[in-house]
């Protein structure tokens, strides 16, 4: 069975996350209030391992997410103590990596971070490496943020597994941040694990129920609300949405013989990958939250395992990651 807790910034974890993107990155944000109830029933759950960003917010308002865990923390303080908060910023407004000046951006964007929440944020990453700037510079000047204190320690985000060893001799990896799931688990996503299992670094996976497509949060493509980020994805597009369902309904089948849920069979599968996987599900929903942390209690047979593997094997994805036009925000 796999362990229940990680190592986090110094805190002992539960092994299921909570993403807090969808509270206020969505079409239509839901009220503070529900909000609030869904980040209680995370933690009351031993989901104390949070992944927050800078640009979690529609246009105008990008750090609305940081400003809601820190009204939250304010109602709440004795969650504060509780929580892990890992934060990716590093990025302007329209999400671009900050090339210039990188030093002093950092070092305003985890002044501000700290405000809002009220406290030092535990962990800090920048969310995409900036291009044709070397790995170890980037990472030199996260250290010196992390010596002067404005962040406990630092992490790392879609990152391949030879960026993570560069990175790692300048300043320990606490965590990384990768897409993986049932559907995304190319070579270079896979090699990444298995750096994270052999260096004993938690890996908080995101978008594990790949983007609410595993549990058809969605039935047809016209389902998805315009502004929703799925709209963009070709693997949410016309045929491909149709030939992607083929692998919903084996997982489907899987799951049913195993007695769990689609999405509970989905978060068991990357707990099994190694002892430091961290699925980070999102929700607003008090009782899915419930039902995934409920996934930390599921071991897999050796024959579900196999099953897995073997629809996997055979599954090839129609539509990639992102668009063309985002293409910069793959692994580097």
């Amino acid at each position: 069975m796999a362990p229940p807790h990680v190592e986090l910034a110094g805190k002992d974890v539960g092994r299921i996350g909570y993403g807090l993107m969808q509270l206020t990155w969505t079409p239509k944000p839901v009220p503070e209030e529900e909000s609030f109830a869904a980040m209680k029933a995370a933690a009351d759950n031993g989901c104390v391992a949070w992944s927050t960003a800078t640009f979690y917010g529609n246009p105008g308002h990008h750090l609305d997410n940081l400003t809601l865990i820190g009204k939250f923390f304010k109602k709440y303080p004795e969650y504060s103590s509780r929580v892990v908060i890992v934060c990716k910023g590093g990025s302007d407004e329209n999400i671009r990596p900050v090339k210039e000046n990188r030093l002093d951006f950092y070092r305003n964007d985890l002044k501000n971070i700290n405000s809002l929440l009220g406290r030092t944020v535990d962990v800090y990453s920048v969310a995409r490496l900036p291009p044709g700037i070397p790995i170890e510079e980037v990472f030199a000047d996260l250290k010196v943020l992390k010596d002067e204190g404005l962040c406990k320690e630092i992490g790392a985000s879609e990152m391949s597994a030879p960026s993570l060893e560069k990175a790692n001799k300048i300043v320990p990896i606490k965590i990384v941040e990768i897409e993986v799931s049932l559907w995304s688990w190319d070579t270079v996503i896979q090699d990444a694990v298995k750096w994270c299992g052999d260096h004993k670094v938690p890996i908080f996976c995101y978008s594990p129920l790949g983007r609410g497509f595993i549990i058809r949060k969605f039935k047809t493509p016209e389902d998805i609300p315009d502004g929703s980020f799925q709209k963009y994805l070709p693997r949410f597009q016309g045929e491909a949405f149709y030939e992607n369902l083929k692998l919903v309904d084996q997982l489907d089948e899987s799951a049913e013989k195993a007695g769990v849920t689609t999405g509970q069979l989905a978060l068991a599968w990357i707990l099994s990958l190694n002892d430091y996987t961290i699925p980070i599900p999102g929700s607003s929903n008090p009782s899915r939250i419930t039902e995934n942390a409920a996934a930390a209690n599921i071991t897999l047979s050796e024959e579900d395992k196999k099953t897995l593997n073997s629809t996997l094997a055979k599954f090839d994805p129609k539509g990639g990651r992102y668009p063309d036009f985002m293409k910069g925000l793959q692994m580097q």
